[in-house]
């Protein structure tokens, strides 16, 4: 009888043990002094150079230049009016971007700043890939961070990239 329990309930207790997603990474603050802002990425992982001097970004450790796996934000100047139009215009400009799921405005929304969520997808060095990002934009800059995980990794790494946009600090956007 108890063979018979055991034997029926391994079987069970693997495939439970196998369908836990992997631990969730540990995250580290990065803090730009530069341009005011902070957010959080997986440990380990490092700056890389963007491809202008208005975007920081940080990819793993090894990643391949230009790859599908990147935290970025972008400190730019805010787009006349700070209408929503003319913000989605501006930040989609920023990414290669080939679809949009959502651009909605942010409960974080003030008299000072607006703030808008989005997901999107886009493809950079070959490799496509999915993302959230978030937009802060005041009356002189508008801060813009994506996190972004290759398409096949999106399903596992969505709730990471989720904690990540949620730790995004804005820094002073009424000045240049």
């Amino acid at each position: 009888m108890i063979r018979a329990l055991a034997a029926l309930l391994s079987p069970i207790l693997i495939l439970a043990a196998c369908s836990r997603p992997p631990a969730p990474a540990t995250l580290t603050e990065y803090r730009d002094e530069s341009r005011g802002f902070s957010i959080r990425h997986p440990a380990g992982w490092q700056r890389a150079s963007g491809p202008s001097d208005a975007e920081v970004r940080v990819v793993p450790p090894g990643s391949p230049e230009g790859g599908g796996e990147f935290i970025t934000v972008f400190s730019v100047k805010a787009p006349s009016g700070n209408t929503e139009p003319e913000i989605r215009r501006q930040v989609f400009a920023l990414l290669p971007i080939h679809g949009v799921s959502g651009f909605q405005q942010d409960a974080r929304t003030t008299a000072d700043i607006l703030w808008f969520r989005f997901e999107v997808t886009g493809s950079s060095g070959g490799t496509e890939w999915a993302s959230v990002g978030v937009v802060a934009a005041g009356k002189a800059r508008m801060q813009v961070a994506v996190c972004a995980k290759p398409l096949r990794q999106w399903r596992q790494g969505q709730r990471q990239c989720d904690e990540v946009i949620r730790s995004f600090r804005p820094g002073d956007l009424s000045v240049e």
